[in-house]
C-alpha cells in the first residue's frame, strides 16, 4: 500500500512538473539574451522556439494588421519606411508548414543583422522597425503566400503601406549587404534627400549617406577622429587598402582609443578575407573592445580553430554580457535542444566577407547569387575556399544542426556523411586552381577529414543516419581507389569491406535500407555505394544485391513512383510529382543492376526534369512544403541524379547534362556557398554541388 501511496505521489508531482512547463513561457535563445535590443521594435508577441512544431494557427492572439498599421503611421508621419521583419509565415493555406525550425534562422537574423552596429544605426535612424509573424489578414493583404514567400524576410513598406521591396528566403546573413541593399530602397523610396542637413560625418555614415560624410570629412583638416571616421566610411565602401590606411593615420595621431583602432581593423581584415593578419589579444577596455574580443574568436574559427573559437566567445560573453558582441557571443556558446550551439557561428551562417561587387546592385528579393552565370572552374573555387573555412580542428565538417526530435543522436552520423561528401569533393576538386587554393592546403584537409571519419568514436551505431554514414564513405574511398597506386589500394578495399559488412548487417529482411524508416530512396543510395565499391574490389554479397533489388521493385507502383516509404500498397501512395525526386537514384540503380530498362529510365528523368521547377521552389525550405517535396531531398535528388547520368552510355544521356549545369549555376547564395535545408548545413550543399560539377566533367 505504501508502494501504491508513493507511485501516486510520484505520479502527481511529475503531471505538476509537466502542467508548469507546458504554462510557463518558453523564451527563443535570442529573446532570453536579449538579442535586437538597440532597436525599438513595434514587436508580435508570439516568439517561436526551435524543436516545436508550428500549430495549425499562430498560438499567441495578436492583432497583426493593427500591429503593421502602427508601423506604416509612425513611418508617415516620420519620413520614413518601415522595416518589417518576418520571421513566421503562418496563414490560411499553409499553416506554417513550409518551415518547420525556422525559430532557428530568426535566431541568426537577430544575432547577426540586428546586432550589427552598422545595420542597426541605419534602421534606426531612418526606418520604423517592426517584428511580427504573417497571418491571414496580412498574406491575403500583401499576396505574400506560401510557398512564393519563405520566412525569414524582410519587408520594405512606404508611409501608404504600400510595399517597397521585399527580401525572403535569408539564408545568407549579410549585415554589410543589407546597409547596401536598405540604402538602395531609401533611394527607390525617394527619401533619400535631406543631406544637406547634417552636419556631422557621424551622423551621415549612421544615416548610410555616405556621399555627404566625405564631403564633410574632405572639407576639414582632419585629426584622428576625422581619420577613424575615413577609415568607417572607406571600410563601407569596401576599399580595404584606404580604410587600413586611414586606420595607420588615426593610430599616428594618438588621440583614437585603442578599442576602437583595434575592432576597426580587425573588421576590415574580415571583410577583405585576411584572417591571418589578426594577431594579438584584444583591448580589454573602450567603446569596441567587446567587439574586437569577439571578431578575434570569428578569425580563430575560421582557421578550423574550434576550441580556440568557443572559448573566445566564452569571454566575451561573461566580461561584456550586456554589450551588442557579448550577447552575440553568449548566442554562439548557448546550447539549444539540438544540443548545438543557437548562435550563427558554428553552424557556418556567420561569413562576414565583402561579396562580388554584383551583389550590391538592383533590388534582388532573395539571397541567391545575382550576378552573371560563372564557369564551372569559377564556382567551384568559390565551393571550395567555402569547404576549407568550414572544417573544424578536428577534420569534421559539422555545421550541420539536422535532428530528429525530441533528440538529435542521429546528429554525429549526420556529420560522418557530410565529412565523407566533403573530402570527396576536395578530392575531386584537389587541383582546381593552384594560384588561388593551393593543393597542398586541399591534401591537408582531406587527410584530416579521412582521420576524422574513420575513428569510431564519431559514429553512433545503431541511430538514424547509419545508411548515409556508410555509403557516403564507401563513395569517399571509391574515388580515393581510383586515384591511388596498386600498392595503397588494398588498404583502401579493406576498409570498403568492413563498412559493407556493418551495413549488411543493418539490412532489413524485407531488403530495404532505413535513415528514419525504411525506404526506396535511402535503400538505393546504399545499393550505388556497394556497387561502386564491388567495382573497386570490395567483396559484396549477391543477397545484398538480390534483396535490395526486391526492396526497390517493391516500392515501385505501376506508373514508375517509388513510394516515400516501404513497399508500394496497392492503392494510393506517392504521385509522380511527390516521387520526382527519387525516381532517377531508384531506377538508375535498378538499371545499373540489370533490373530496369532504357524506357524506364528515361522516364524518371523526365519526371524529374517535368517536375524541377517545384523541387527547386522548396529547396531552402525545411519541411515537406508541396506533398512530398521537401528542401533536404533537393542535392540528395540532384546529386544521386548526376551520379547516375554520368556511368550513362551517351545515348541515355540526352540532355540532362546541360540542365544539371544551368541548375547549379542559378543556385548559389551570394556569397558562393550553396544551401537547400538550412539545419542540413552549408557544408553538405557545398559538397554535393561540387560533386554535381565533378560529374559533369568526368565520366565515372
Amino acid at each position: 500500500m505504501r508502494r501504491a501511496l508513493a507511485v501516486v505521489v510520484l505520479l502527481a508531482a511529475s503531471v505538476t512538473a509537466q502542467d508548469r512547463r507546458v504554462q510557463e513561457p518558453v523564451l527563443p535563445a535570442w529573446r532570453a539574451l536579449g538579442l535586437g535590443a538597440e532597436l525599438k521594435w513595434i514587436d508580435d508577441p508570439e516568439a517561436h522556439v526551435d524543436g516545436r512544431r508550428p500549430d495549425r494557427a499562430l498560438k499567441v492572439e495578436a492583432d497583426r494588421a493593427a500591429l503593421v498599421d502602427t508601423a506604416i503611421a509612425r513611418a508617415k508621419e516620420q519620413g520614413r519606411l518601415v522595416l518589417w521583419f518576418v520571421p513566421r509565415v503562418s496563414e490560411g493555406q499553409n499553416h506554417g508548414r513550409q518551415m518547420y525550425r525556422a525559430p532557428i534562422l530568426e535566431g541568426y537574423a537577430m544575432q547577426l543583422l540586428f546586432e550589427d552596429p552598422d545595420l542597426v544605426a541605419l534602421a534606426a535612424s531612418r526606418f520604423v522597425c517592426a517584428r511580427v509573424n504573417i497571418d491571414e489578414a496580412l498574406s491575403a493583404r500583401y499576396g505574400l503566400r506560401p510557398l512564393d514567400f519563405v520566412e525569414p524576410a524582410i519587408v520594405f513598406l512606404d508611409g501608404e503601406g504600400k510595399l517597397v521591396q521585399f527580401v525572403e528566403r535569408i539564408r545568407t546573413f549579410d549585415a554589410h549587404w543589407f546597409v547596401e541593399l536598405m540604402r538602395r530602397v531609401i533611394d527607390k523610396a525617394g527619401l533619400d534627400g535631406g543631406d544637406a542637413k547634417v552636419t556631422d560625418a557621424r551622423q551621415a555614415l549612421d544615416e548610410g549617406r555616405y556621399a555627404r560624410a566625405k564631403t564633410l570629412l574632405d572639407a576639414k583638416k582632419g585629426d584622428g577622429e576625422d581619420w577613424y571616421l575615413r577609415a568607417i566610411l572607406h571600410r563601407r565602401l569596401r576599399d580595404a587598402g584606404a580604410a587600413l590606411d586611414a586606420l595607420g593615420t588615426a593610430a599616428e595621431s594618438r588621440l583614437v582609443p585603442q578599442s576602437l583602432l583595434d575592432a576597426e581593423r580587425c573588421r576590415i581584415l574580415l571583410l577583405a578575407g585576411r584572417d591571418a593578419e589578426i594577431e594579438g589579444e584584444a583591448a580589454t577596455d573602450g567603446a569596441r573592445a567587446p567587439e574586437a574580443a569577439y571578431l578575434r574568436a570569428l578569425a580563430a574559427l575560421r582557421k578550423g580553430d574550434e576550441s580556440d573559437a568557443r572559448r573566445r566567445f566564452e569571454a566575451v560573453a561573461g566580461t561584456w554580457p550586456d554589450s551588442q558582441f557579448g550577447r552575440r557571443a553568449a548566442m554562439n556558446v548557448r546550447i539549444g535542444d539540438d544540443e548545438r550551439p543557437c548562435g550563427a557561428a558554428f553552424s557556418g551562417f556567420e561569413t562576414m566577407r565583402w561579396l562580388d561587387a554584383t551583389a550590391y546592385q538592383g533590388f534582388p528579393r532573395d539571397t541567391t547569387w545575382q550576378g552573371p552565370a560563372r564557369t564551372p572552374q569559377d564556382m567551384a573555387v568559390a565551393a571550395v575556399q567555402h569547404l576549407l573555412v568550414l572544417q573544424r580542428d578536428d577534420g569534421g565538417f559539422k555545421d550541420s544542426r539536422y535532428a530528429y526530435w525530441p533528440t538529435p543522436k542521429i546528429t554525429p552520423n549526420a556529420w560522418i556523411a557530410i565529412t565523407a561528401l566533403a573530402a570527396t569533393a576536395l578530392l575531386e576538386h584537389r587541383e582546381v586552381d593552384p594560384k588561388r587554393i593551393p593543393t597542398a592546403t586541399i591534401d591537408a584537409a582531406i587527410a584530416r577529414a579521412e582521420a576524422y571519419l574513420f575513428d569510431p568514436a564519431h559514429l553512433a551505431r545503431g541511430e538514424n543516419e547509419d545508411v548515409y554514414a556508410d555509403t557516403y564513405r564507401l563513395l569517399y574511398l571509391v574515388r580515393k581507389h581510383a586515384g591511388t597506386d596498386d600498392g595503397a589500394r588494398r588498404e583502401l578495399v579493406e576498409r570498403m569491406n568492413a563498412i559493407v559488412k556493418e551495413s549488411g548487417e543493418r539490412q532489413h529482411d524485407d531488403g530495404f535500407f532505413a535513415h528514419e524508416y525504411a525506404n526506396a530512396f535511402c535503400t538505393a543510395a546504399m545499393l550505388w555505394g556497394l556497387l561502386r565499391s564491388r567495382e573497386a574490389g570490395a567483396e559484396v554479397p549477391d543477397s545484398m544485391f538480390s534483396r535490395g533489388v526486391a526492396a526497390l521493385l517493391s516500392a515501385r507502383k505501376a506508373d514508375g513512383a517509388f513510394v516515400y516509404g516501404g513497399a508500394a500498397r496497392k492503392e494510393g501512395g506517392s504521385s509522380l510529382k511527390d516521387a520526382s525526386a527519387r525516381m532517377p537514384v531508384c531506377e538508375g540503380v535498378l538499371f545499373a543492376l540489370g533490373h530496369s530498362d532504357a524506357d524506364r529510365l528515361r522516364f524518371a528523368f523526365d519526371t524529374y526534369w517535368a517536375n524541377i521547377e517545384r523541387i527547386e521552389k522548396v529547396r531552402r525550405n525545411d519541411f515537406h512544403s508541396d506533398g512530398e517535396l521537401a528542401g533536404f531531398f533537393f542535392f540528395h535528388a540532384l546529386f544521386h541524379a548526376s551520379e547516375i547520368w554520368a556511368r550513362l552510355p551517351e545515348e541515355l544521356r540526352g540532355d540532362s547534362g546541360t540542365r544539371f549545369l544551368d541548375l547549379v549555376r542559378r543556385i548559389p547564395e551570394f556569397d558562393g556557398s550553396f544551401i537547400d535545408s538550412h539545419e542540413i548545413g552549408r557544408s553538405y550543399a557545398t559538397a554535393m554541388a561540387l560533386l554535381v560539377l565533378a560529374n559533369l566533367r568526368t565520366e565515372r
